[in-house]
């Protein structure tokens, strides 16, 4: 027998057969469960029927000297002492085959299939309440686990690093149902993406010609060409303020590696300058490899269809459709981490390019389960060699290090949170560090 739980079928069948007067010896070739684990189930969910105390003996060995005695106190009695028929000394121990069990003024034991069911199932659920963790393993997770989850903002790389550093077996799912429920030290609304906005309906139809570079055009490319590497750009925006400072994205998405640049403004002229900057730092040949495929949004800023011409002859451009960011969904993604860190309304003034650089280093070493265990810095060497890495400040962090919170910029990105943020924009961004100020 494969299975290591009754089901309410088994139990059934076993209380028929016991009405029926059959034996545990037949009710094992029947439901094919060893006689021995069939009488532990009969025992284990045994219901006691009590005769009426009207005109009858108490069923209570001890009630002529019991000082509590009261109207069918018995039945929550713990230390009642009943005598029972002699024939249930014999297998199967129960009155549910007896052909004299109606006239008997005896204390009953039956066993049946409902009630028997309910108590299993009340027990498992009990039994899966609260944790269930060594001294150890408590330690771990209250220490190492679940800070690490609120500083990575990423239950999935905390658990893999943990299971990794102290050879661990914490699970993905199961930690959050913990969480779920209360039983950690965190709550949903620490985690991303607790909250959800409804969208609404807009209109998605291009605004400008942009033939031969559209979403549908993209599909059929990548359709053609199964092997050609795709990267995608797009701007994260501080304060909404004539010539401000933005961040110029880009994402190789094979493995979620992405790239951020501080440019002076949201213009076209400064995203050719920074893509052209980059091109010489890795050199020609690996830049038109990696921009063969290049999907970008609807901005103002990527209408560079002539002018990205003259970087690569090699690229291929091509635009989402408009307020439709899921089209780009990889790139968005790592952009949410990059909100954790500096949330949207904030300005990006105050930061440098090393700032940025720390951040696309944290962004980089963060484990995705896409990858399979591992983090786009464990994969990269795969487009661009390691000192082209290293050349555009960027190194992997140790897992344990990882951190995706507002605190890995220091008191500068704090202050500057606090200036342009207020107690209920905080909230809504879930900086949960800076809710308990």
């Amino acid at each position: 027998m494969t299975k290591k739980h009754y089901s309410y079928s088994d139990r059934l069948a076993i209380e028929n057969m016991l009405n029926d007067g059959h034996t545990i010896k037949e009710i094992e070739k029947d439901i094919k469960r060893d006689s021995s684990n069939i009488i532990r189930e009969i025992n284990k969910h045994i219901t006691f029927v009590y005769p009426g105390v009207y005109n009858n003996q108490h069923p209570c060995l001890k009630a002529k000297t019991c000082n509590v005695r009261s109207f069918e106190c018995y039945k929550n009695c713990k230390n009642i002492e009943i005598k029972l028929c002699s024939k249930l000394v014999k297998s199967p121990h129960v009155c549910n085959g007896c052909t004299t069990k109606n006239g008997c003024r005896f204390v009953k034991k039956y066993y049946k299939a409902r009630e028997a069911h309910d108590e299993y199932k009340l027990r498992v659920s009990e039994c899966r309440i609260g944790l269930h963790y060594s001294d150890q393993e408590q330690i771990i997770l209250n220490e190492r686990l679940c800070p690490l989850i609120i500083k990575s903002k990423s239950v999935y790389h905390a658990i893999i690093a943990i299971n990794k550093e102290f050879d661990m077996n914490f699970n993905k799912w199961t930690i959050y149902w913990q969480i779920k429920k209360n039983y950690l030290p965190i709550k949903s609304s620490d985690l991303p993406r607790s909250r959800r906005k409804k969208k609404e309906k807009v209109d998605t139809s291009y605004k400008r010609d942009i033939k031969d570079h559209t979403y549908e055009d993209y599909q059929n490319y990548k359709l053609l060409n199964n092997n050609a590497i795709e990267m995608q750009m797009d701007t994260v925006e501080g304060i909404k303020e004539n010539n401000a400072p933005v961040l110029l994205t880009l994402e190789i998405v094979d493995i979620n590696f992405l790239f951020i640049f501080k440019i002076d403004s949201q213009t076209k002229e400064e995203v050719i300058k920074k893509l052209n900057s980059f091109k010489d730092l890795i050199g020609q040949d690996i830049f038109d490899k990696l921009t063969e495929i290049l999907l970008t949004d609807n901005g103002k800023e990527f209408y560079i269809g002539e002018e990205i011409l003259v970087l690569s002859s090699n690229i291929h451009l091509f635009y989402c459709h408009p307020y439709s960011s899921f089209e780009k969904g990889s790139i968005e993604n790592n952009h949410e981490l990059i909100r954790r860190i500096i949330p949207k309304g904030v300005s990006l003034k105050p930061y440098t390019q090393n700032d940025f650089n720390l951040i696309c280093s944290h962004v980089n070493s963060l484990i995705r389960e896409k990858l399979n265990e591992r983090c786009p810095f464990d994969l990269i060497d795969q487009y661009i060699p390691l000192d082209k890495i290293k050349e555009l400040g960027l190194c992997k962090i140790n897992p344990l290090d990882v951190s995706l919170i507002p605190e890995l910029l220091g008191d500068k990105n704090i202050n500057n949170i606090k200036k342009y943020l207020d107690n209920n924009d905080i909230k809504k961004s879930n900086i949960s560090f800076l809710k308990n100020d």
